[in-house]
């Protein structure tokens, strides 16, 4: 499809749309709250704003009648005790009583950013995945998926995980689960988010001016939070696609006491390869000798996870969560009679938390919390005949434990004041080996561990137009002997009603990163490892940056511009890919980008469209690499573009999406197989049209059932998206003789993608 007929299939709508002000004509007997709001929506063509415990277990009856929807605002107050004020024209918020209608108000600047189930405050993005309707391309609401919708947010590669922001490279972002830091965070190699999206649960996304009470990654912080509240009776949601199938219980024990939460999700393709996982293992395994998958050659996913709440008193809760990501492939490739071949790895990622809540009168309140996340990357290639045995293990291990101790202290109604202690442990270690018959040999083994102490303080401040938030983080890194200081600081200013500015301005500190192995193995899928700052091969990394922003909102209009310039030191060429072939040598670099995100969204009753464009320009530079002048990074799209559009009617909604990016720079290997100038070729431009459509068929007061599909780049578009070095052996002999060759990766082909999902 041509883009000019996106643009005419998305603004012909406005010509069919109008405003309903007729009376609804309805009725309701012990019907969810949750429910009559979404008829009115519908009806009125309105939005409420709320949050999802207030509403849970609150219902309405009324007798057959026509309602205006000042009273049916009126009777929801009536039977439920809850407050529903008028925002503007269109927005309607509802909250309890009690709640201080200043703070509600002021946390949310754009309600439904791009669709609903997503909004934004002053610092950040929250989207709630059990909220949003379909997004373009994106199934059963992945929350990765879902992030790279906002402007800023690549995946260079096409992965879930491989978010890219602002410059920045997907182990720069701080992924936290219930606060378990995550070190792996996809299935299938990074295609589909690791999070059950089914699980109910909000995400806060922060991309600048963040919280310093959050430090050791120096892009974004991905931040989400399952939910605290205890149900009031046995919720289930179970659902299927054409990859996984998975449950999500919420269980009373107690009433309003002890409540439980238990997720799992499980691939089934260790027996069954769909349409859908054979497209996207065609796009994983290429250039690999990864062809079929069968009983004997099998890949399989899982994820679960808990959550057990407890609330002592109305001052007093606690929780205690975990969670398991598992990825795991066996492949057995036999090459005649006389010999075989085998290949193994699971990537495994588990953690708890304990959270502690406490509060001391109307202005205190008390946050403990204990962590603790283990990883493992275990991978054996494994090459037998009658003549020889050669085995080849890589094992890469993370500890990751610690202790927060956070505290607000609100003072007045414009002025609050957070602060903490901190201390965490890092032990990470990697080792690479190769045996045979005749000799066994470590070809890279290190292991290093850290402890660090870090403080920080935020101090928030109304005043009339003016939202100010200003803060610092000091952290104290023991074994390493290395310090950083942490300013932060974000300033807001609403000129008028529709027209908001801001300024901001953030450091941060990373001593845990990811860089490209040494020895490579086959696979060439996970050519990564973790490792820990050393101050010598591996710096502690630093990045600064400077924001501005504006943005511009009506009733049914909204723009979102920012531009950023961001600097970055401590960064090692061998962390981004730039080897040589006989230089191997690690060198130390630095580097900046300078972007522009913008967003103009357009919104009605029924139908949202919205267009993202984001600039880009990153460079770095290496000591005596390409004579230390600035080139630019591998992964840089100069510009990308994407143009959505969201429509709902009855129990139908539908999403579609064009997305448009340039092409990534690479290097040519010259015939001795170095690189004389990096970087200044270019590969073709990238474009897709993604689909998504969901179908409610069914909501009872008992349950409630909906399917739907997608359609990932349906015209199927075919485009290189990367050229990468892959050595070609991983033997003793190629040790003293190391070959490379440039390989082609290609874009993933149309993939489609279906759900069924019931809720009790």
């Amino acid at each position: 499809m041509r883009p000019i007929a996106i643009l005419f299939l998305i603004f012909i709508v406005q010509s069919v749309l109008s405003q309903k002000k007729e009376p609804f004509s309805c009725a309701y007997s012990e019907t969810k709250l949750a429910t009559v709001l979404l008829d009115i929506e519908q009806h009125f063509h309105i939005r409420y704003s709320y949050a999802d415990n207030i509403v849970a277990s609150k219902k309405i009856t009324l007798q057959r009648a026509d309602y205006t929807l000042e009273q049916m605002n009126t009777e929801i107050e009536l039977q439920t005790s809850l407050t529903i004020i008028q925002i503007n024209k269109r927005y309607y918020s509802v909250f309890k009583a009690s709640e201080e209608i200043e703070e509600h108000l002021q946390e949310v600047l754009v309600e439904g950013f791009l669709t609903k189930g997503i909004s934004k405050s002053t610092e950040k993005v929250v989207i709630s995945p059990q909220k949003v309707q379909a997004l373009p391309g994106v199934t059963d609401a992945d929350i990765l998926l879902s992030l790279q919708q906002l402007p800023g947010v690549k995946s260079p590669n096409e992965t879930a995980s491989g978010l890219h922001i602002r410059g920045g490279t997907s182990d720069q972002n701080l992924i936290l689960w219930d606060g378990i830091r995550m070190y792996h965070s996809g299935h299938l190699f990074g295609m589909i988010s690791g999070f059950n999206p089914n699980v109910e649960q909000t995400v806060h996304y922060y991309n600048k001016a963040t919280n310093p009470r959050f430090g050791e990654r120096i892009s974004s912080v991905i931040d989400i939070r399952p939910t605290d509240k205890i149900e009031d009776k046995l919720k289930i949601n179970a659902g299927i696609n054409a990859l996984n199938a998975d449950v999500y219980v919420q269980a009373p024990l107690v009433k309003n006491k002890l409540g439980l939460q238990i997720a799992a999700r499980k691939s089934f393709t260790e027996w069954m390869q769909s349409p859908t996982f054979n497209t996207l293992a065609k796009k994983v395994f290429q250039n690999t000798n990864f062809k079929d998958f069968n009983n004997d050659s099998r890949f399989e996913f899982e994820d679960y996870s808990a959550k057990l709440n407890f609330v002592l008193n109305p001052k007093t809760d606690f929780s205690f969560t975990g969670i398991l990501i598992d990825n795991y492939l066996n492949y057995n490739n036999p090459s005649g009679m006389a010999q075989s071949k085998s290949q193994k790895m699971d990537i495994r990622n588990h953690g708890y938390s304990f959270h502690w809540n406490q509060k001391y009168g109307s202005k205190w309140n008390q946050h403990i919390l204990i962590h603790y996340s283990f990883y493992v990357f275990d991978y054996e290639k494994r090459q037998q005949n009658t003549d020889n045995f050669e085995l080849f293990k890589k094992l890469n291990r993370i500890t990751d434990s610690g202790l927060e101790l956070n505290y607000d202290f609100n003072a007045t109604e414009n002025l609050m004041l957070e602060f903490g202690y901190q201390l965490s442990g890092n032990d990470i270690s990697h080792s690479f080996s190769n045996k045979t018959r005749d000799i066994e040999v470590d070809l890279d083994k290190r292991q290093l561990f850290n402890i660090t102490h870090s403080g920080y303080i935020q101090l928030k401040y109304l005043w009339k137009q003016w939202d100010l938030q200003a803060g610092a983080r000091y952290n104290e890194f023991i074994k390493i002997r290395d310090k950083s200081f942490e300013p932060r600081l974000l300033l807001q200013r609403s000129f008028t009603q529709n027209f908001i500015g801001q300024l901001s301005y953030e450091r941060k500190t990373q001593i845990t990163s990811q860089v490209r192995e040494s020895v490579t193995n086959d696979l060439s899928l996970e050519n990564y490892i973790w490792v820990l700052s050393d101050k010598d091969d591996y710096p502690v990394q630093e990045a600064d940056q400077y924001t501005s922003g504006l943005i511009y909102k009506t009733k049914s209009w909204l723009v979102d511009v920012d531009a950023y310039y961001k600097t970055i030191n401590g960064i090692t060429s061998i962390a981004f890919g730039s080897l040589q072939k006989n230089n191997s040598a690690i060198r130390n670099g630095s580097g900046f980008t300078k972007g522009l995100d913008i967003l103009i969204r357009k919104s009605a009753a029924t139908w949202r469209a919205w267009m993202t464009y984001t600039y880009q320009d990153s460079q770095n530079k290496f000591d005596e690499i390409n004579g230390n002048r600035y080139f630019s990074i591998n992964s840089e799209s100069r510009h990308a573009f994407n143009l959505s559009f969201n429509k709902k009617w009855d129990k139908y909604s539908v999403a579609l999406g064009w997305f448009w990016h340039s092409g990534k720079p690479y290097s040519v290997l010259d015939q001795s197989g170095n690189v004389a100038v990096f970087n200044t070729e270019r590969l073709p431009s990238y474009h897709r049209l993604d689909i998504s459509a969901i179908y409610q068929f069914a909501q009872r007061q008992s349950w409630s059932g909906k399917v739907g599909c997608s359609f990932y780049n349906i015209y199927n578009q075919h485009t290189i998206i990367s050229k990468e070095y892959e050595r070609q052996y991983a033997s003793l002999q190629d040790l003293l003789n190391p070959r490379y060759a440039m390989q082609d990766y290609y874009s993933l082909g149309m993939t489609p993608n279906i759900f069924l999902r019931f809720n009790f």
